[in-house]
């Protein structure tokens, strides 16, 4: 009888332990239910790293003196002494020197972007903002898509609180004043960009292009490699729309200076740069963008200018261009940017 007993007390202990125990499980399941999950639950949650930033495929615009992460500097080169055939009809600059790709292939490959609250997020610190919806009457007519990206726009000139954006001679396209808080004066040592001349009202082009055409170099890609990959992203930016070609030749460490008519303005972050030409190719209905013209005014510096011609009120418009593309850190970098109009009139027209 003892020993009945004994197993009897076991057998209800047990019991009791296993309701207890169905019990605690039950009230855990109610309390993540009602509450949510742990502390520690959501730690785990929130330490799962971020996927990695995208590459700005800067690789195709490197220089001779790039120096990969890790590695030692070597000696900088030398400009090479060029022989240039002159009696040589001028090159026709091709649109993309990039292996042929179908687009939608392209866009998968080499198109990837880490989307982050701020915008897209490149793995050289460069930042493109989400859009802006359109809400004032005035920003309608600068932005047909119902979006904008640079968010310092002003409706009106104001002197003392305004400059002409870089891209304001594109007249009744692109929204011509920016906030003048955002503009920082740093006058470059040097102005690389070519100045155009004006006959009256009318420009006539660029001023240096009596001066020998690079293009007309059989030899530059090998002794500048990258630097004619750099120029097929300026035109693949301007002619095909594309932002992110423009992404890997500017660098958020260097301002890009804004020039008009050949007169250095201000200079810009290349985050703000970018999110202005980003609207801008939105903007217009490119027609034709040509880079004809290349030369080099200083070691490690290059120039090279053209024209855009777009679509406004049923007619063609013309705007003259120049880029500095310069070596900083190993890297063909846009540093210095210039616009003119094919004919000056009010920005407000």
């Amino acid at each position: 009888m003892r020993g009945c007993r004994i197993d009897d007390d076991k057998t209800m202990r047990s019991k009791l332990h296993l309701n207890t125990a169905c019990r605690l499980f039950a009230l855990a399941v109610i309390t993540t239910v009602l509450v949510g999950p742990s502390v520690s639950q959501k730690d785990n949650h929130q330490r799962t790293p971020p996927p990695p930033p995208a590459h700005a495929r800067r690789e195709v615009v490197r220089t001779q003196n790039f120096v990969p992460r890790g590695g030692q500097a070597p000696a900088r080169q030398a400009p090479p002494q060029r022989t240039i055939d002159t009696s040589r009809p001028p090159i026709t600059r091709p649109i993309i020197r990039h292996p042929e790709i179908e687009p939608q292939t392209r866009a998968a490959v080499q198109r990837k972007f880490t989307k982050t609250p701020q915008g897209r997020k490149y793995d050289n610190g460069l930042t493109l903002h989400h859009g802006v919806k359109v809400s004032a009457s005035w920003q309608r007519r600068y932005f047909p898509k119902g979006v904008y990206h640079f968010q310092h726009y002003r409706s009106a000139y104001l002197r003392g609180a305004c400059y002409v954006s870089p891209f304001g001679f594109y007249f009744g396209v692109c929204c011509p004043y920016i906030d003048i808080a955002i503009c920082g004066e740093y006058p470059p040592t040097v102005n690389y960009i070519d100045i155009p001349v004006y006959a009256g009202s009318n420009c006539q082009g660029w001023g240096s292009e009596q001066s020998q055409n690079l293009f007309n170099d059989p030899n530059l890609d090998q002794e500048d490699p990258g630097l004619l990959n750099a120029v097929d992203e300026l035109t693949e930016t301007f002619q095909n729309g594309n932002i992110d070609a423009m992404a890997s030749l500017v660098d958020p460490n260097v301002r890009v200076a804004i020039f008009l008519r050949g007169h250095y303005r201000y200079s810009l972050t290349a985050d703000d740069f970018l999110d202005l030409t980003r609207d801008a190719i939105q903007s217009t209905q490119n027609q034709e963008f040509v880079l004809d013209y290349l030369h080099q005014p200083a070691p490690g510096v290059f120039t090279v200018s053209g024209h855009q011609v777009y679509t406004v009120n049923g007619g063609t418009r013309t705007v003259y261009v120049s880029y500095a593309l310069q070596d900083v850190g190993g890297q063909w970098t846009l540093t210095q940017v210039c616009t003119a109009p094919d004919r000056v009139q009010n920005l407000a027209q």
